[in-house]
């Protein structure tokens, strides 16, 4: 089945609830032209992408880089919405993360997004966590100033490991604009129950990374390569009216981002149809 929209033909269109939203991360198309990415993804079927600075054409420091202006007209042209605008920075010195994340909260104020998302960053002090703390602060008021969520994503490997010290994290920085970008592998992998965990964090919840995940191993599968149980995930989820994207999250797949692009949003699709 065709779909003409504004005059282009997409191969591909099936009507999906509104809470099941499908988004890529656009951090797998590192090695392409974001346009080229973005027509991909529209292409595909995808109705949302999350924006990655990690991408160079979107990358602060680069004077080359798309401006919200341009971002804004080539994602309404394309039938595409930003679901959030990210920067992980795991391994970024703090100057970087602090400048790559207000320019991010200030691309997604300029697009009209509502979530920001940032990882951690990896260590295991106290002082680390403090540290990470005040940043956090420090970015929740930037948050503020332009109206969108500061979404943390818990992560192993990173101080912010799960849902413990995310607690921990929601308590010391004590901000309404501080919130959770759920990765339902990396809550699989740290929690007794990925059920419980996404009914814990309810409405704290604004935004998701999916992917699959076997033997508790850090890697990232399409879904239905593992062991999570979407359909008891995705019941969760209803029961919190989550209503945001899921967005797809694979990585190391820079090689063939147009072919695993395609096959994570056939085998998410499979699992909604469960």
């Amino acid at each position: 089945m065709s779909l003409c929209l504004r005059g282009k033909f997409f191969p591909r269109f099936e009507i999906i609830p509104f809470e099941r939203k499908i988004g890529f991360r656009l951090t797998g198309f590192k090695r392409r032209k974001l346009e080229s990415a973005l027509n991909t993804l529209a292409e595909i079927g995808y109705q949302g992408v999350e924006l990655c600075l990690e991408h160079n054409e979107l990358d602060p420091d680069n004077r080359d880089r798309w401006s919200s202006s341009r971002l804004s007209k080539f994602l309404y042209q394309i039938g595409l919405k930003a679901s959030a605008v990210s920067f992980h920075g795991k391994e970024s010195p703090w100057d970087e993360k602090r400048r790559n994340c207000i320019a991010g909260m200030e691309l997604a104020n300029e697009l009209g997004v509502r979530t920001f998302i940032s990882g951690s960053i990896r260590g295991d002090s106290p002082d680390d966590f403090t540290q990470m703390c005040r940043f956090i602060e420090e970015m929740c008021h930037f948050a503020q100033r332009y109206n969108i969520d500061f979404a943390v994503e818990p992560e192993p490997g990173t101080l912010i490991d799960n849902s413990a010290a995310m607690t921990v994290l929601l308590n010391a920085v004590d901000s309404p604009r501080l919130k959770v970008n759920l990765d339902i592998g990396h809550s699989y992998m740290t929690e007794p129950d990925l059920y419980e965990d996404i009914i814990r964090w309810g409405k704290l919840i604004v935004h998701t990374h999916i992917e699959d995940i076997k033997g508790k191993i850090h890697r990232h599968l399409l879904p239905g390569e593992g062991e999570l149980d979407f359909k008891r995930a995705f019941a969760a989820f209803d029961e919190i009216d989550y209503s945001g994207f899921f967005t797809i999250d694979l990585y190391d797949i820079q090689d063939s981002p147009e072919y695993y692009a395609q096959q994570g949003y056939d085998a998410l699709w499979q699992q909604i149809r469960l």
